[in-house]
């Protein structure tokens, strides 16, 4: 029975990275995090707060998908 409970976890973990650091759902929340400056519910500090972290999670898809690259040539 725990064999199947860690691989079910690790399912779950796999699949939350791979929502987390998927580019369409980044640039969505970017999308909405821009919508929510202009209409004045986050101010400029808090918008480059969050721009900055999604940034982030962009730049990490890259690094994984030249990783990923790299193991399969």
């Amino acid at each position: 029975m725990t064999g199947f409970v860690g691989w079910v976890l690790r399912r779950v973990v796999t699949e939350a990275e791979r929502l987390y650091y998927d580019p369409a759902v980044v640039g969505r929340e970017l999308k909405a995090l821009e919508e929510q400056l202009i209409a004045g519910l986050i101010g400029e500090e808090e918008f480059d707060r969050r721009e900055d972290a999604l940034l982030d999670r962009l730049a990490e898809t890259r690094r994984r998908g030249e990783a990923g690259q790299e193991r399969t040539a």
